[in-house]
C-alpha cells in the first residue's frame, strides 16, 4: 500500500505541485485519509517520500543509460532530465511551510542529476550546454518534450 500511495502521490505532485490532497490520493487508492496517515504521519513525510522515490527511479533509469553514449541515448538522456526539471519547477512549491525543506532536497537531487547529465555530455563546457538546455525547458513550461525539440537541441550541441 505505501508503494501505492507514493506512485499516486507522485503523479498528484506533477499534476497539481505540492497542492496535491491526501484526500484525493485516499479517493483514488479507495482507502481512508487514516490509512494514509498510517504509512506518512503528516503531508511533509509524504512529500519527502515521493521525492526520495521519484528521484531513486530516476538514478536507476540513468544507471541504464550509462551503458549508452550519449548519442545513442540523448533523447532518454533529455527526457529524464526534463523529468526532474520539472518536479522543482516554482510551480509545483505553494505557499505552505513545508515547501522549504522539500524544496531543498528536490534541488539537492535534481542537482544529481544534472551533474551526471554533465558527466556525459561530448564537451568541455557541460555548465553552459546544461544552461542552455534548462532555458529551453523553461520555455516549454511544463508541456512535453517532443522529439523534434530534442533534435534541434542535440544539433546546437
Amino acid at each position: 500500500m505505501k508503494t501505492k500511495i507514493l506512485e499516486v502521490s507522485i503523479r498528484g505532485l506533477q499534476k497539481d505541485g505540492l497542492r496535491f490532497s491526501v484526500d484525493t490520493i485516499a479517493k483514488e487508492l479507495k482507502i481512508s485519509k487514516k490509512t494514509v496517515y498510517k504509512f506518512f504521519p503528516s503531508k511533509e513525510d509524504l512529500a519527502v517520500a515521493v521525492y526520495e522515490k521519484f528521484y531513486e527511479e530516476i538514478g536507476k533509469k540513468i544507471d541504464g543509460l550509462s551503458e549508452k553514449s550519449i548519442d545513442a541515448g540523448f533523447f532518454e538522456w533529455l527526457d529524464l532530465y526534463y523529468t526532474s526539471y520539472c518536479m522543482i519547477r516554482e510551480d509545483v512549491f505553494n505557499k505552505f511551510a513545508l515547501n522549504e525543506a522539500v524544496k531543498k532536497l528536490a534541488a539537492a537531487k535534481h542537482g544529481e542529476v544534472k551533474n551526471k547529465l554533465k558527466a556525459v555530455l561530448p564537451t568541455d563546457d557541460g555548465e553552459a550546454v546544461v544552461f542552455i538546455i534548462d532555458g529551453v525547458f523553461e520555455k516549454l513550461n511544463g508541456r512535453p518534450l517532443t522529439p523534434p525539440i530534442a533534435e534541434k537541441l542535440e544539433r546546437l550541441i
